[in-house]
């Protein structure tokens, strides 16, 4: 799998997929930390890349363009820190791997991680 974090998902995170052997890039590192949302969905999708955010702008512009190509994962908790998200990451990977690769949108709360099959 490969991912494109955005800038709410520390370098930490990257280091840690590419660790694991997933291929992964922060939007920093490629020096587009001021690109646009959906020019950050269009890259992701040339690349056919996964998004991990913490911007919740991206489930409607993933709706609004009608995607099926690649999926999100977006962070919606009160804990950002490297360690939580690597958590919540390994549980995704664990239960939802599946569903990463056929278009979906991922969303991580504290207390549960809700799925949906994109398009919206």
């Amino acid at each position: 799998m490969r991912f494109l974090l955005d800038m709410g998902i520390s370098n930490i995170v990257d280091a840690w997929l590419i660790s694991i052997g997933y291929d992964s890039t922060h939007i920093r590192d490629n020096g587009l930390h001021r690109l646009e949302d959906i020019l950050i969905i269009d890259k992701a999708l040339k690349e056919e890349r996964i998004i991990l955010t913490s911007d919740m702008d991206f489930g409607q512009l993933f709706a609004d363009t009608k995607t099926d190509k690649i999926s999100l994962i977006q962070f919606r908790i009160t804990d950002f820190t490297s360690v939580n998200i690597i958590d919540k990451l390994q549980l995704i990977f664990d239960k939802f791997s599946d569903h990463l690769t056929t278009g979906h949108i991922i969303t991580v709360e504290d207390d549960r991680i809700r799925l949906r099959k994109l398009p919206i």
